[in-house]
């Protein structure tokens, strides 16, 4: 995949952006480069702020880190819209009507409204002089919506009936993601 240098693969953890935060707090971040986390299931995984977001087996649980230059902060701000905008580019080719929840939800249509289906979470973290930006997205593909949220959440699966590659999604949010990439890796 473009832009990354190091890949963890992980069945289960707490949450990939505290594995993230971990790794470039620890200096891992200056030997690995360009990490991407992804997990299967996260234990707690989380949204913006306090929220929580629903990490069941099934779903896709990622958080990539990248080192930026400190000038560049005051645009990390839009970030998430930007990348919400990559994933419901993603999931409107799966034929799934998509709008974003700013600052950093997707919504898929369904009978019954929109519902969530994508969260991204932007964080910044400095380091040994230098700034990093860890992105963490969760989209749900498969898997189980926790009760509690059932009338806020839905799967791809849900919508189109279809069962769809989180490998090639991955591949797909690394190749439309560039050009933000670009503005923002040092």
């Amino acid at each position: 995949m473009r832009n990354v240098d190091f890949i963890i693969n992980l069945n289960e953890i707490d949450s990939t952006q505290t594995l993230a935060k971990q790794i470039v707090k620890s200096g891992k971040i200056l030997k690995w480069g360009k990490t991407l986390i992804i997990a299967r299931r996260q234990l707690c995984g989380r949204g913006q702020g306090d929220n929580k977001w629903s990490s069941n087996y099934g779903g896709l649980y990622f958080s990539y880190i990248f080192e930026t230059d400190e000038e560049k902060l005051k645009e990390v701000i839009n970030l998430s819209v930007r990348f919400a905008e990559v994933v419901k580019k993603i999931l409107e080719e799966y034929g799934i009507d998509c709008i974003i929840k700013n600052p950093n939800d997707v919504y898929a249509k369904t009978t019954k409204g929109y519902k969530k289906i994508s969260g991204i979470l932007i964080e910044t973290i400095p380091f040994n002089g230098k700034r990093y930006v860890i992105v963490g997205v969760g989209v749900n593909f498969t898997n189980r919506i926790d009760d509690e949220f059932k009338d806020i959440a839905v799967t791809i699966y849900d919508i189109t009936a279809k069962r769809y590659s989180k490998k090639k999604f991955l591949e797909k949010f690394f190749k439309y993601s560039n050009d933000i990439l670009k503005d923002f890796l040092t």
